[in-house]
């Protein structure tokens, strides 16, 4: 049996947490242009080298433009997925999300990208295809978004059709493995495994759960690669711009592209309890000041960064705008280090039963976050945005 069919039993929905660098490109600017929904703005264009003569590989690349019709930014559809992943995963395609960030969805993505079929070619009794996703802009402010991905999948033989599956089933066949209490280590067999930061981890995972006590914790998966490149494939990249980051926690596991067997932002994301009304804000803020803040240097380094814009530009950086996400993005994701002061605030006032509360809390949008904040700290809205203020800028060294 595979490896990877044996330890990937885990259905626990942890939020997929990405960088999102556009890099000047707007959705706005081009969504004008896809007014009317049309199944023809899905089309694949072909590379030459692109065997159509084969009925399995037109059937694959017919299914490709099937799945991308059938709405894969929803998360539901798994006519055109193996059964196996399907029953795994909630969201079973790995690359789903990072492929449609922001309001991308598979039209806009056609349409802006010029999806191109580069191959389709047989990997043993399966198939693999590679997409290049690239606009054709020549424009300096968009330049560097250019290609958004080169998109790669398997693609399985399941009741006589062929069906996709995850690059992360035959890329770990040979992985080696290691155990630590809940944490189930995979690994290139050329990783040079740390146990001292394995041990790390675990016992970051045992002192998470005796403070907090989050229930329905589960065994999680953690697969280490060496670069973004290498991570990429395990998201079904060959190579990506779309979602870069250097780590990620998902259901019921992590993938870290440091080489590193503790990672504390991440190992957050998986610990904390079941919350499908916890916001985004929250959910990075609990990671970078609960994870992140095992290393000071790295956590004051990313509140200084957002206490200097709270000096230098209070218009654009003050509580309500990056509380409410109106402001996200100056070099770093504003949402990190404002959530993670909203936590910090909490814990000098209210120590772990608040920041258990906050974990508990609806916080999917500014009213419902504000009116969590307001109850677990006892303050008004006025006594909330000061304290709140008080806790950024004693981070700012000038």
């Amino acid at each position: 049996m595979k490896i990877w069919v044996q330890i990937h039993t885990s259905r626990k929905i942890i939020g997929l947490h990405v960088l999102l660098i556009i890099g000047g490109l707007s959705l706005a600017s081009f969504s004008a242009k896809c007014q009317d929904s049309d199944d023809s703005a899905i089309h694949l264009l072909l590379s030459s080298r692109v065997d159509t003569s084969s009925m399995d590989v037109r059937a694959i690349i017919e299914n490709y433009e099937g799945y991308f019709r059938s709405t894969p930014e929803a998360a539901g559809n798994s006519y055109f997925w193996n059964s196996l992943e399907v029953d795994l995963y909630e969201d079973f395609d790995f690359s789903r999300a990072s492929l449609f960030q922001g309001d991308m969805n598979a039209e806009l993505l056609f349409r802006h990208f010029s999806p191109f079929v580069l191959s389709v070619e047989p990997l043993g009794e399966k198939y693999q295809i590679r997409v290049l996703y690239s606009s054709n802009t020549s424009d300096p402010e968009y330049i560097g978004s250019k290609v958004w991905c080169i998109h790669k999948l398997n693609a399985v033989k399941e009741n006589n059709r062929w069906v996709f599956e995850n690059l992360i089933v035959e890329l770990t066949k040979q992985w080696s493995s290691q155990s630590y209490g809940l944490i189930h280590y995979f690994h290139p067999e050329n990783h040079v495994f740390n146990h001292q930061e394995a041990k790390q981890a675990l016992a970051f995972c045992e002192d998470f759960i005796e403070r907090f006590d989050p229930q329905g914790v589960e065994p999680f998966n953690y697969f280490i690669t060496n670069s973004i490149d290498d991570m990429g494939l395990l998201e079904n990249f060959d190579y990506y711009f779309v979602g870069v980051t250097g780590g990620k926690a998902r259901e019921g596991m992590i993938l870290t592209a440091k080489g590193n067997e503790f990672y504390p932002h991440e190992l957050v994301h998986q610990l904390l309890p079941m919350n499908k009304n916890r916001g985004y804000l929250i959910e990075e803020g609990l990671a970078v000041f609960l994870g992140t803040r095992e290393d000071m240097n790295e956590f004051e380094q990313l509140m200084g960064m957002l206490a200097t814009d709270l000096v230098r530009d209070p218009l654009r950086f003050n509580f309500e705008t990056l509380i409410s996400q109106t402001t996200q993005y100056n070099g770093y994701r504003t949402a990190y280090p404002s959530g993670a002061a909203i936590c910090e605030l909490i814990y000098q006032l209210k120590g772990d039963q608040g920041l258990q509360k906050l974990m508990n809390a609806c916080t999917s949008d500014y009213t419902s976050l504000m009116n969590s904040l307001t109850t677990i700290l006892g303050m008004n809205h006025v006594e909330v945005t000061e304290a709140w203020s008080a806790v950024v800028n004693s981070y700012n060294k000038d």
